[in-house]
């Protein structure tokens, strides 16, 4: 069992929103309560076992706690950095920035460009494929039309060659 002695909040900014830190993080708090669940029917003091969920449970909220701030704070100055970069008229209000990509203008018209001719590919692809399927089927129907008028033709004459009694 992991005791809470601040690693958590002791962790480097830049260390925490790495998936590697994260994942072995979660994996570790899962793990102890895994553990912490498979003991509840076992016979231990009780003290003990409510102190072990309590430092489990102030652990995973360091971890989220210092896991907000840094996001609360890159989102921070990734918002000021781009109203720093939009020039506002005096006395017009700030356009909303909620939502907005924070790319360029020319690499998201670039992206989306992209983004739409695969697309089009993809279902001009699509289209091509189905009438060759579609073109396929036809020739099959055409065939076997052609082979039922052929029996067809061939039980007309066998029973105009042999009259009925």
């Amino acid at each position: 069992m992991f005791k809470c002695t601040g690693y958590i909040i002791k962790v480097l900014f830049i260390k925490i929103l790495k998936s590697e830190f994260l994942e072995a993080e979660l994996l570790a708090i899962t793990a102890e309560v895994q553990r912490l669940v498979e003991l509840r029917r076992s016979p231990t003091l009780q003290l003990t076992y409510q102190e072990q969920w309590e430092t489990l449970q102030t652990r995973a909220s360091k971890l989220l706690s210092t896991l907000s701030q840094k996001c609360i704070k890159i989102h921070n100055a990734a918002s000021m950095h781009y109203a720093s970069l939009v020039h506002f008229v005096e006395g017009q209000d700030p356009l909303p920035i909620a939502n907005t990509p924070y790319s360029l203008e020319s690499e998201y018209l670039t992206r989306e460009t992209r983004i739409f001719k695969l697309l089009r590919q993809t279902i001009l692809k699509q289209q091509e494929d189905a009438k060759a399927r579609e073109d396929h089927l036809l020739q099959k129907q055409l065939e076997l039309e052609a082979a039922l008028k052929i029996k067809e033709d061939l039980i007309a004459q066998l029973m105009n060659q042999h009259p009925k009694p």
